[in-house]
């Protein structure tokens, strides 16, 4: 069982080949097959696949079967392993996906850097986030990791978007904190740093952190796989 938070991450590119994508939907489980099918567009499929993909190979890292385990969820339908004190937390945004484990409480997020609207972090975010915001030199910058920080803090609690984001406010400097009532619990937060186009955090109540994110190459894991 890790001690430490470790991150992965990958591209879904290759996912919106056809080939490649029924090589991956055929070791999905059922739950995870449906939840894919339900999605429209191949990207979002992809996502879906891939998102899993990481959870999978973190299993097997673990040491875990990742073809026995079982999918429950928490009355906030936060997933879970059951009968398994491993905790993990899945996050995709337009062609990457991320996947944290530890062995607590844990969320991440990873989100595409586009143009924002700036009225979104005035009317959402915490007042004194704003003004961080619309002060910096680099607002779309700083608006997404203010995102993926609070985001990842608002999984690593199991209430997702059932906590508003002006209900708490995340702290920068050199320790990133966060002002909260929801629970008494100190947390802590990673970001990772790909300059990809993308903004990756962790939030977990273990503060020991993996420091750089595990890449993962689907073509070659789903190769490793023996997949025909």
């Amino acid at each position: 069982m890790p001690r430490t938070v470790v991150t992965y991450y990958s591209e879904t590119d290759l996912l919106l080949h056809p080939d490649v994508y029924g090589r991956a939907y055929s070791i999905l489980p059922e739950y995870r097959r449906e939840k894919a099918d339900s999605f429209v567009f191949a990207k979002d499929k992809a996502l879906s696949a891939g998102a899993w993909l990481l959870l999978r190979r973190a299993l097997e890292d673990m040491g875990e079967d990742p073809d026995s385990v079982r999918i429950g969820y928490q009355k906030n339908v936060k997933p879970v392993l059951e009968g398994s004190d491993i905790c993990f937390n899945l996050s995709h945004s337009e062609h990457r996906v991320m996947c944290s484990v530890s062995d607590t409480d844990v969320g991440c997020d990873v989100e595409h850097i586009e143009p924002i609207d700036m009225d979104i972090a005035r009317r959402y975010f915490f007042g004194s986030e704003y003004e961080t915001i619309s002060s910096s030199d680099d607002r779309e910058g700083m608006f997404y990791r203010f995102w993926t920080l609070k985001e990842s803090f608002m999984k690593a609690t199991g209430l997702g978007f059932e906590l508003p984001l002006d209900s708490f406010c995340i702290r920068l400097g050199e320790r990133i904190s966060v002002e909260q009532t929801v629970d008494g619990n100190d947390y802590s937060f990673k970001e990772y740093h790909t300059n990809d186009g993308y903004r990756y955090a962790v939030c977990s109540l273990n503060n020991d952190f993996i420091p750089e994110m595990e890449h993962i190459d689907l073509a070659k894991y789903l190769q490793s796989l023996h997949i025909s």
